[in-house]
């Protein structure tokens, strides 16, 4: 295996020490990603793994678990305890594969070309498997303020993993200073990204032969009203707030399924479709929620109601995780930027746990390896370089923590 390396390789011996942590590294992704932890499925092996791993004098682990049984958070810390630290995150589950066409097996570790294929190689247990491997030089360093390594659940889809373990670090008597969320950047500093919010809207009509459609409600046709309307409003939101730091600088909303009625001949009593909005910081999806939903009161409901008292429309929320905004962040990604592959900031259409954090105090940035254009996909995977990139970022870190010039705060 021929790999490349970074500055950090000054000797022939700091070269053989760097090739036996880059290979470490790449057994520990490849006992992570063995572990299927797709959502609906538990994550408490892996948890337990990295818990067994972090287990020694000078570390303190602590594993919080979930509401759901079978679901659990990690929160370590390694340093001292009575200074604030910088916290390091990982959202431990994955997506499924169902459906996909994968060319190797997606939870076996397989190398070609340089590239680590396998579920959730970028997205991102390489990420987790660089700090795994990087915690014991924590450990012998003398660290001046705190490393946290932080593990969620359910990131993939409603994030109530990081919602959990940020209830308990927003009442914690010393709380990170900032955070780190590792989500494949291709190791470039990002200061922003989109919230993303998830809603179900559930249409009930009036079912009659479609002889007599007339003294009916189509759930199926009014479903499909409400989607022409967020439609329209998509339009509106390009002439509204946008910004140019993005690849889509607007706000998005988004349809992404639909189903209802029975047969052909049948006006259709339910119809229900999945509402995707993505809002760029300072946009709330609720605010744009309630434009549709007032929009459906006057508009669509008094007929249907004039028909049959038992139409309806309603909106469950699924998920809605805020934006991350970078007046938030301005002073860590300052700090950090240095230390990354690029040398400019980005910002994202994808949504991160960043927002929750912020929301609680802790200025928060992403820098992860790995590309995001491969998660979610058949075939997913990290480049190796990008695990050594990872490795050099961190080891940067742990340096600046032991000298106490890591400037985290005004």
């Amino acid at each position: 295996m021929v790999v490349g390396f970074g500055d950090n390789a000054e000797s022939p011996r700091a070269l053989s020490f760097a090739i036996m942590r880059l290979q470490s590294t790449i057994d520990t992704l490849r006992t992570l990603v063995a572990f299927d932890t797709t959502s609906i499925h538990s994550n408490l092996q892996l948890i337990e793994w990295v818990a067994n791993r972090l287990d020694r004098p000078g570390i303190t682990v602590q594993v919080q678990h979930g509401e759901e049984a079978g679901k659990a958070n990690l929160f370590a810390t390694i340093g001292p305890t009575d200074v604030p630290g910088l916290m390091l995150s990982g959202h431990s589950d994955v997506v499924p594969v169902a459906g996909q066409v994968w060319q190797t097996d997606p939870f076996a570790l397989t190398e070609r070309d340089g590239i680590l294929h396998a579920r959730g190689s970028a997205d991102m247990k390489g990420f987790i498997a660089c700090m795994v491997e990087q915690a014991p030089e924590w450990l012998a360093a003398r660290l001046r303020r705190p490393i946290h390594i932080a593990l969620s659940y359910d990131e993939e889809t409603s994030m109530r993993g990081m919602r959990q373990l940020a209830q308990q670090l927003a009442i914690a008597p010393v709380k990170p200073i900032g955070c780190v969320i590792g989500e494949p950047t291709s190791m470039r500093m990002v200061v922003a990204n989109k919230g993303a919010a998830g809603f179900r809207v559930k249409v009930r009509g009036h079912s009659v032969h479609s002889s007599l459609r007339d003294s009916g409600v189509s759930a199926v046709e009014t479903a499909a009203e409400i989607v022409v309307y967020c439609r329209n409003l998509q339009d509106r939101l390009r002439d509204r707030a946008r910004h140019d730091g993005f690849e889509f600088p607007h706000t998005s909303i988004h349809v992404g399924r639909i189903q209802g009625g029975t047969a052909h001949n049948i006006t259709a009593r339910d119809c229900e479709f999945l509402l995707e909005i993505r809002a760029l910081p300072g946009v709330t999806a609720a605010d744009l929620l309630a434009d549709i939903r007032n929009w459906c009161e006057r508009e669509l409901l008094p007929a249907m109601k004039a028909v049959s008292t038992d139409c309806g429309i309603e909106f469950e929320e699924i998920f809605d995780t805020p934006a991350l905004d970078e007046r938030g962040n301005t002073y860590l990604a300052e700090a950090l930027r240095p230390f990354c592959a690029h040398a400019s900031v980005g910002r994202v259409s994808f949504g991160t746990e960043a927002g929750i954090l912020q929301g609680i105090g802790i200025p928060t940035v992403v820098c992860g390896p790995g590309r995001i254009a491969v998660a979610h996909q058949p075939d997913e995977g990290l480049e190796i370089e990008q695990l050594d990139q990872c490795l050099a970022f961190l080891e940067t870190i742990k340096a600046s923590l032991v000298n106490n010039d890591l400037k985290l705060a005004a």
